[in-house]
């Protein structure tokens, strides 16, 4: 049996650090992290343990505790565990190195393919990752590395020398959060056939991936090549390489982890390190799988500590026992939306938000209440004033309705807003101001202070369709800069920005409608800083239809881009799920880390106003991804829906091994299937998809299962969003098989124990693989999407039950991949029928193209009446056609009638 409790460390954050503190033993810890239900936000994590305080060392109100006045509510907790393989730890400090020696098998006379498992600190830090590299003795051989900006760099020498080393940047920079787990890989083809050399950077989760996601664009070099082979010892997370190869910067070392790294000559694997398998916790050196001896220098580590909770402490409640002889305190810890979940008021509107963020001089958002006598700045000190005999109604205008209510002017006003003296416009200025339903003749005047004196003048003319900008010059002079079309008189928002920069003598000067520069051109004489801003309503009289104005805000020269303005102004619309949680989180305050690409998740409609965390779920629901907590740190993390696709499983249980504990029931019900689904754009238009045939579908049984209907609405960017929405979400609803909803390990079992590594790796959003199952479950295995788990340590007992839904939905097509890459040939069947054993026979495709025949695309794996057959060739240019198959991969043998259906076993699914 493995020993119980596992050692376990408990802190506290104050005075700066990380700090132990005493958890009873024999109290169980319980933590449960994850999402309930169907929807797409995390509960926060929760936990309860009790620390013991005899001494009073945790009384957070008692005055002669060494802890009063450093703990209290929400202190930050970390609760950790030290258990399974280990991975390579590297400091800050101490110059840490993990090597082995020079080799006759580490060499590489073919193309190079580099990888690398590795969770640094901070991307952004230069770090040699993987080198064979000793300059001072013309050995140098290759070097994978992190260089400026979170570029990767690969550099190689084909004679050993600097003078003849070669290097690629990578075009984009790596797309991961700091602390990261990801494998990086780097291939050097060199040879494309095209004369001349090509280098690929990627990345996956696993090594076993069979899905590597690019990281910027194949970089293609003229001229063959070739990479070096001498007697440099070969390194991880180090290098003698002082620059970068681009000498842009110095090249320093890893500082994080490192759980593995792999070279292949060609297709031929030289080096193999994963210390989670192959090395003891602690130890001084290892050897990896292809027989290389590993030697730790400095103050590298093979460390087997997991976090698997870092939360913030609510209440120190103290409790001391009746008999006086023991005292302890019993806490909650939470992640941190708990806290974030607390209030119920909603955010600003993204245009507040922006404006706010971006440090205008002066802003007033006339967003003030029905009874205001004054227009309040948001930023600044000088209230806007609305002038006697002006019509006008207080928090009655709308420039849309996921912004404040603002000023609403219904007949002949004049307003004006008094700028402060400031250094920060002497010399350039910006003017905007936002607006809806101007239907009236609108002069809007900027009067400079004394010096040149002279006022700008935007006019805006409905009757004409026009905006046109004048100036004029204090005894004579200015005039008409420019009049445009304009089409800004209708009830949407729009915005208009005046700029001027001043120097020598002249002034430039800007015209900006709705982020879009329309008008510039130089005057004389500098233009000096407002003094005044001033807008005059219903200049032309007659009938005058109610406008509304708000946000006037004055810049300095450091004003953000008027079409950022714009675009916080509609909501940002089209913006994706990725970039939008990853900005609102950023202007609230509140750490958030994005996995995935923000640029691949699903485009939005307008940010309406909704309190935090809503406005994040809102991106998470269009997207389908997962709105969670990290466990290894205070923030939120976002993982995006492409994140789940095909994923290779970071744990596989074997259920004849007995790893699996507890009751462990599939479930065949009818709570899951979706066959007619309706999306839905928010204030848009809807689409149904419907399945119409099959044992899944709508008919009535036994044709079908009859209609189970799911409806709901999303914030989307454009209506056509809704048809892949429908059809996606419908796919991920017609799910046939077994649900697993609970898998329990117990980490006591000395073969659950053995899988420690994967089992505490194993996170929200990851892929649970079960095989070897018995036959009532379906035969092979069954791919798990872990949604959440609970995981109980006590002297005890350990376990982990994990909650999942089914993870097949999730597996998409994936180019040129020979098992996920393949389709379906439409409407096959038996020819006639065939026996237990006949390993060839004829398939009939009754409908569309017939099968490939091309030998370079074989195996194919089929599948008929449940078993799995390996085609490895189809003859016959038109149907009928012959397959020749290994019969029964799957462990089902039987025979099969004449007229059953054939289909490839895992045909490749077109991804939302």
């Amino acid at each position: 049996m493995v020993s119980l409790p596992p050692p376990r460390t408990t802190e506290l954050h104050y005075d700066g650090a990380w700090n132990s503190v005493r958890v009873r033993e024999s109290t169980p810890v319980e933590i449960t992290r994850g999402l309930a239900g169907k929807g797409t936000r995390a509960e926060p994590a929760v936990t309860e343990m009790t620390l013991g305080n005899r001494n009073g060392e945790v009384s957070a109100h008692d005055p002669t505790s060494p802890l009063y006045g450093k703990i209290g509510r929400n202190t930050p907790i970390r609760f950790s565990v030290d258990a399974g393989g280990p991975h390579l730890a590297f400091p800050s400090s101490g110059s840490p190195l993990v090597s082995t020696p020079d080799h006759a098998t580490l060499g590489v006379a073919g193309d190079l393919d580099v990888r690398i498992d590795v969770a640094p600190n901070s991307w952004m830090d230069t770090a040699a990752l993987v080198s064979r590299h000793r300059f001072t003795a013309s050995q140098v051989h290759y070097v994978l590395l992190v260089g400026q900006n979170g570029l990767l760099q690969l550099l190689w020498s084909p004679t050993g020398t600097t003078g003849a080393q070669r290097y690629v940047t990578a075009t984009a920079p790596v797309p991961f959060y700091d602390g990261q787990r990801v494998v990086l890989r780097a291939t050097l083809d060199i040879n494309n056939g095209a004369s001349g050399c090509t280098v690929r950077f990627s990345y996956a989760r696993t090594f076993d991936s069979a899905l590597w996601m690019p990281i910027g664009d194949p970089v293609t070099q003229s001229g063959t090549t070739s990479v070096f082979d001498g007697t440099a010892p070969l390194d991880l997370g180090d290098s003698d390489l002082s620059l970068t190869p681009d000498g842009l910067t110095g090249l320093g070392r890893v500082q994080g982890r490192i759980h593995g790294a792999q070279v292949y000559d060609g297709t031929t694997l030289k080096v193999d390190v994963r210390p989670e398998t192959q090395a003891a916790p602690g130890a001084a050196r290892f050897t990896d799988g292809a027989g290389r001896v590993w030697t730790l220098t400095g103050s590298a580590t093979l460390s087997n500590r997991n976090i698997r909770l870092e939360g913030e402490v609510p209440a120190w409640p103290p409790e001391r026992h009746v008999s006086g002889n023991d005292s302890t305190v019993t806490i909650a810890p939470a992640g941190v939306m708990r806290r974030l979940g607390i209030g119920k008021r909603p955010l600003d509107s993204a245009l507040r938000r922006f404006i706010a963020a971006a440090g205008p001089v002066e802003c007033w958002p006339l967003t003030d209440g029905a009874e205001a006598t004054f227009g309040a700045p948001l930023i600044g000190t000088s209230p806007l004033q609305v002038l006697p005999g002006s019509t006008y109604a207080w928090a009655s205008g709308e420039l849309a309705s996921w912004v404040e209510p603002v000023l609403q002017v219904s007949g002949p006003a004049k307003i004006v807003a008094p700028p402060p003296s400031s250094a920060l416009v002497a010399s350039a200025w910006s003017v905007d101001f936002s607006f809806s339903k101007l239907e009236s003749l609108v002069l809007v005047s900027v009067w400079e202070r004394p010096g040149s004196g002279r006022t700008w003048n935007v006019v805006a003319d409905p009757a004409l369709g026009t905006v046109q900008l004048t100036t004029v010059i204090p005894g004579g002079g200015g005039g008409t800069l420019g009049t445009v079309n304009a089409a800004v008189f209708d009830d949407r928002p729009h915005h208009i920005r005046v700029r001027t920069s001043s120097g020598g003598g002249a002034a430039q000067w800007w015209l900006y409608i709705d982020g879009v520069e329309v008008l510039t051109g130089v005057e004389l004489l500098d233009a000096g800083p407002p003094i005044s801003i001033e807008w005059i309503c219903g200049l032309a009289g007659g009938i005058f239809d109610s406008m509304s104005l708000g946000y006037v805000t004055l810049w300095g020269a450091s004003a953000p881009a008027a079409a950022d303005v714009y675009r916080a102004l509609v909501g940002y619309p089209g913006e994706t799920a990725g970039a939008r949680v990853s900005r609102v989180a950023a202007e609230q305050g509140v750490p958030l880390s994005l996995d995935g690409e923000a640029a691949l998740t699903t485009p939005l409609g307008v940010q309406k106003q909704a309190v935090f965390l809503d406005t994040l779920e809102v991106g998470s629901k269009a997207d389908m991804g997962m709105l969670l907590e990290r466990r290894d740190t205070r923030a939120l993390l976002y993982r995006a829906r492409h994140t789940l696709y095909s994923q290779a499983p970071i744990l596989t249980l074997d259920f004849t091994n007995g790893v699996i504990s507890g009751e462990f029931r599939p479930v065949d019900d009818d709570r899951l299937p979706r066959n007619m689904v309706t999306a839905r754009r928010d204030g848009g238009s809807e689409y149904t998809a419907v399945e119409t045939t099959g044992r899944l579908s709508v008919q009535a049984p036994p044709l079908g299962i009859g209609e189970y209907e799911e409806s709901d609405s999303y914030s989307l960017a454009a209506d056509e969003q809704t048809i892949g929405q429908a059809w996606w979400r419908l796919h991920v609803g017609l799910h046939g098989g077994l649900r697993y909803p609970r898998v329990t390990v117990d980490l006591a079992n000395p073969r659950a124990y053995a899988l420690a590594h994967a089992i505490l790796a194993a996170d929200v959003g990851d892929l649970l693989r079960i095989q070897t199952l018995p036959r009532e479950y379906g035969y092979g295995y069954v791919d798990l999407l872990i949604r959440g788990y609970t995981e109980k340590i006590s002297d005890k007992r350990w376990t982990i039950t994990f909650t999942c839904d089914p993870g097949g939905p999730w597996a998409v097509g994936i180019y040129d991949d020979p098992v996920r890459g393949k389709c379906d040939a439409a409407y096959s069947q038996l020819t006639s029928g065939i026996t237990a054993t006949a390993t060839s026979f004829s398939v009939t495709t009754t409908a569309g193209l017939p099968w490939i025949t091309t030998p370079g695309e074989f195996p194919i794996d089929i599948t008929i009446g449940g078993e799995e057959m390996r085609a490895t060739a189809i003859t016959g240019a038109s149907s009928p056609q012959t397959f020749t198959v290994v019969r029964s991969t799957n462990g089902v043998i039987k025979t099969h009638a004449a007229g059953s259906p054939v289909t490839v076993a895992r045909p490749a699914v077109y991804a939302l």
